[in-house]
């Protein structure tokens, strides 16, 4: 089983796979910022965010393209839309099928190979994809997604400041220490169904532990029902809520909540938003029962940041100013 990690809100958002198919940061006492080693890198890739605010790659398949392909750490898999292989003429052979997993859902979709996928000057031969109907979400402003079984290959750095995406070797990030970046420990959720992790951190809001999955895929940070309870607050749906729907054409009503502060690692963050509802993500990660969240792209909005799949952990920066 495997889990891809979209979903599509009036935040708009995007489906999610089962293969596993915004605050301000306050510091104190930080050291001067460093900029992480650039000559290591495999890789120097220009990015954008879509105006769902999801980070854009270029990506080339078998030689056309290119396809805008979004990063999404949580995705096991790494997807493509049947729309622009389409347009590009690409007919890639069907070598098995795929359950997947979603926010609001879930169906069997077939698997494709490809025999090159290029991310800048980086190649994957033999790539493997999940292959989903339509032309992306957006409006076709996203062709497909690289999910974990790409990015894992590497660390991955996200620069606002310069625009582009590195590649860095896993071992030659993982085996030093940066001054100025803040470190999250990063850690395994199991899917219950299935040998698939996903990468997840502690959050603590009130004192309350709430394990919280990374998922660049998502552009608003969720919230399970028992997690808002936990600390004291009971959403209701009200003329503000928020209605999510997803690619298997279910409809989820979410609450928008405001959380003054909450406190990550040694990293206090202030005013976040979160989406609050029982998603079915949630029980695909066995979080059904107590309380659980997703951090999206927009905890991390205005930041640097760093991907060490191989150290476990995530490093981020203060706001550029």
């Amino acid at each position: 089983m495997l889990v891809c990690g979209w979903h599509w809100c009036s935040y708009t958002g995007m489906a999610r796979t089962l293969a596993w198919l915004t605050a301000t940061l306050l510091f104190s006492g930080c050291a001067s910022e460093l900029v992480l080693d650039k000559d290591g890198a495999l890789a120097l890739i220009p990015h954008r965010l879509s105006d769902s605010g999801h980070i854009i790659v270029p990506t080339m398949l078998n030689g056309e393209g290119p396809f805008n392909f979004a990063l999404d750490t949580g995705a096991s898999i790494s997807v493509v839309f049947e729309g622009p292989l389409r347009k590009a003429l690409l007919e890639p052979a069907i070598t098995g099928h795929v359950r997947v997993q979603g926010m609001t859902g879930s169906g069997t979709y077939p698997i494709v190979n490809l025999a090159r996928l290029q991310v800048g000057s980086e190649v994957w031969d033999s790539a493997r994809l999940a292959l989903l109907p339509g032309n992306g979400p957006g409006g076709g402003q996203i062709d497909g997604i690289l999910g974990v079984d790409f990015m894992s290959r590497y660390a991955v750095s996200y620069s606002q400041q310069d625009q582009v995406i590195r590649l860095y070797p896993r071992e030659l990030v993982r085996e030093r220490s940066y001054t100025g970046w803040y470190l999250i420990p990063l850690y395994d959720l199991h899917i219950t169904d299935g040998d698939v992790t996903a990468f997840a951190f502690d959050m603590f809001i009130g004192g309350e532990r709430i394990p919280t999955m990374l998922d660049l895929g998502s552009n608003a940070n969720l919230m399970n029902r028992r997690a808002a309870k936990s600390f004291g607050i009971r959403p209701r749906r009200s003329r503000k809520d928020t209605g999510m729907s997803g690619a298997f054409g279910a409809n989820i009503v979410a609450t928008e909540l405001f959380v003054w502060q909450l406190m990550v690692a040694d990293v206090r963050w202030q005013r976040s938003s979160f989406l609050i509802a029982d998603f079915p993500i949630f029980e695909v990660l066995g979080l059904n029962k107590r309380p659980a969240a997703v951090a999206g792209t927009s905890l991390l909005e205005g930041r640097d940041f760093v991907i060490d799949f191989a150290g476990r952990r995530l490093l981020v920066t203060s706001r550029r100013k």
